[in-house]
């Protein structure tokens, strides 16, 4: 982030985009774009992290795009049920980048939308 970047600016453009991702996502399952929506909904998560860094640092956030590896870094802890969503999410972003991947993780890929859908539709984007 350069210097004269307001920081708060920048947290709201992440922010914004995070929110586009989830109306994005909502789309492709309506459309039964599967895939590209588990993807959407884990860089929707990934960009509300990276906002969060950017509030708490007043940096460039890092180039990761590991849900958990984020939190770490933010020195996040969040519960338990919370994490394992993350975890989860995780892998079904893969199953899009990866398709031979979805193999190893064994479920159906409309359930690994509706699945992201849902959890990632509650995030606070404000």
């Amino acid at each position: 982030m350069c210097k004269q970047e307001n920081p708060e600016l920048v947290v709201k453009e992440w922010l914004k985009r995070a929110e586009e991702d989830i109306k994005s996502a909502k789309i492709m399952l309506e459309t039964n774009h599967y895939t590209w929506s588990a993807f959407i909904c884990q860089q929707a998560l990934e960009k509300c992290l990276k906002a969060g860094y950017v509030k708490k640092r007043n940096e460039i956030p890092p180039y990761i795009h590991k849900l958990e590896r984020l939190c770490e870094i933010l020195d996040i802890e969040p519960p338990e049920e919370i994490l394992e969503d993350i975890i989860r999410i995780d892998k079904y972003y893969i199953v899009a980048r990866y398709p031979d991947y979805k193999k190893s993780v064994d479920v159906p890929i409309k359930v690994i939308t509706q699945y992201p859908v849902e959890k990632t539709n509650n995030c606070n984007y404000s």
